[in-house]
């Protein structure tokens, strides 16, 4: 039996904690709102004190349970996984640039800690226990608001120098009169893909209600252009990372097989033969996902530690 592992995430709107059993599941979870707009530090400190809550939560529920043996966080931004610090955080978080989050935790729980991007740890999870499980070499796509995923190898996260792998949304799909990204570059595949792209130009007020549209069967050209895109964009990232099997999440998954389908066809129409038969699977994990991938990449550090 592996020991528990304290399991922590860091959205734009909400923090996220918990405690994860060597069974894959996350209890005395609990969460709070992440007030990014008082800085960095807030947030740290924040964090830790929910943390800390958890740790007092899972004592009093599973007073058999033994102490956690690491700290995994989950984080946006593009984070250096090799010394545990954040390189580059966009305006949703200020002040998150620069943080030394793996220090920060060690010194906070007197535990090692593992630290990624939020949606490289979605990207581990179901690499490792989710739809790509039994895969070697996995590509996991997130499309939600924006588009991020990550790179699987032989079971490890692949993050590229200083965690700059993985910006699977910043892709160029349109070099030409590209539209612009939040990014400062133009063309970039999420602003073709986006679930917020489908919902401007559809007219609905929420990916939700869109997607209850499009799974009743209604046509919805917002929808399957997206699909279109995506297509475009996995079939160049097959043609450079040859993955094993594709992984599509995040909360395009409302839109069902219809969705897929299209994205699937989209991308054999622009990869070739070779590719062709890589399967494009729905994630199965839920919410918890990213909370479930920091706990597996801090059970890989203390693997490292042990050898």
């Amino acid at each position: 039996m592996s020991e528990p592992i304290l399991v922590l995430d860091v959205g734009g709107t909400k923090l996220a904690a918990g405690i994860l059993l060597d069974d894959n599941t996350v209890v005395s979870r609990a969460e709070t709102p992440t007030l990014a707009e008082e800085g960095g530090e807030a947030v740290l400190a924040r964090l830790v004190a929910l943390g800390r809550r958890v740790l007092m939560q899972a004592a009093h529920e599973w007073p058999a349970l033994p102490t956690p043996a690491a700290v995994g966080l989950a984080s946006a931004g593009y984070i250096d996984q090799a010394h545990g610090v954040v390189r580059f955080a966009t305006d949703n978080l200020p002040g998150w640039t620069g943080l030394p989050l793996a220090a920060r935790l060690e010194a906070a729980f007197a535990l090692p800690a593992a630290v990624a991007n939020d949606a490289a740890c979605f990207a581990l999870a179901e690499a490792a226990v989710g739809a790509g499980r039994g895969y070697r070499h996995v590509l996991v796509v997130a499309v939600g608001t924006g588009v991020g995923g990550g790179i699987v190898i032989d079971g490890a996260l692949y993050s590229g120098w200083e965690g700059r792998a993985g910006a699977i949304g910043h892709l160029c799909v349109e070099p030409v009169n590209g539209r612009p990204c939040t990014c400062g570059l133009g063309g970039c595949l999420e602003t073709y893909t986006a679930t917020r792209v489908m919902v401007a130009e559809s007219g609905y007020p929420s990916i939700q209600a869109l997607a209850e549209s499009y799974t009743a069967g209604n046509e919805e050209p917002a929808v399957d252009e997206a699909a279109i895109w995506l297509g475009r964009g996995l079939a160049a990232l097959a043609h450079v990372l040859g993955p094993e099997a594709i992984v599509i999440g995040g909360s395009v998954g409302l839109l069902g097989e219809r969705y897929l389908q299209i994205t699937h066809q989209s991308f054999q129409e622009h990869t070739m033969p070779l590719h062709q038969m890589t399967p494009l699977l729905p994630a199965a994990l839920g919410a918890d996902s990213g909370l479930l991938g920091a706990g597996i990449l801090a059970r890989s550090l203390l693997q490292k530690e042990d050898s």
